[in-house]
């Protein structure tokens, strides 16, 4: 008898890899990134931006400013509000004449820009050794910062954003 040819092996399983669902992105995706150099913002209870604010708030006393470690490129300015769901990189929630979303702070990595978003009382920005400004910025309208820039807000805040000192990003500073 001729040898019948051998049959051919099974063809092995194959089995398909699990489809996996296609994944939904977040909500409410903050456009923000890593920055390579971290950044602080010092919160000022400032007594001369209050003179010039005609508000019959009770300001806070002077004194040192509240350091906010800044890690990415972009930070929101405000209060916090549990109902509203605001939850600001950059507390000013003393400073009740600050809006629940007050400003937007961003960066290329190099440059700061100050973006007002819409807030009751306007964002303004000064300059170091020049008169307090007196125009709001527009809302809606990115401004680039210059380093010796201030910005102010509400009653009496100001803000200051300068490079993180070693011992600040350690969190001892």
């Amino acid at each position: 008898m001729p040898d019948a040819p051998a049959p051919d092996a099974p063809a092995p399983e194959t089995q398909e890899a699990p489809v996996a669902p296609p994944q939904r992105r977040p909500r409410h995706t903050p456009p923000s990134r890593a920055l390579a150099q971290a950044w602080v913002v010092e919160l000022w209870v400032d007594p001369d931006w209050y003179a010039v604010q005609q508000t019959a708030e009770t300001i806070p006393s002077p004194g040192v400013p509240d350091i906010v470690l800044l890690t990415r490129s972009s930070a929101l300015v405000g209060r916090p509000s549990g109902s509203l769901g605001a939850r600001p990189d950059v507390d000013a929630g003393i400073d009740s004449a600050v809006s629940r979303r007050h400003a937007q702070l961003t960066s290329d990595g190099r440059r700061w820009w100050i973006e007002d978003l819409g807030s009751s009382n306007g964002t303004f920005v000064g300059t170091v050794g020049e008169p307090l400004p007196s125009t709001p910025i527009t809302p809606g309208q990115r401004v680039e910062l210059d380093r010796d820039d201030r910005i102010y807000v509400g009653a009496w805040t100001r803000l200051v954003l300068r490079p993180a000192t070693e011992s600040e990003q350690r969190g001892t500073g």
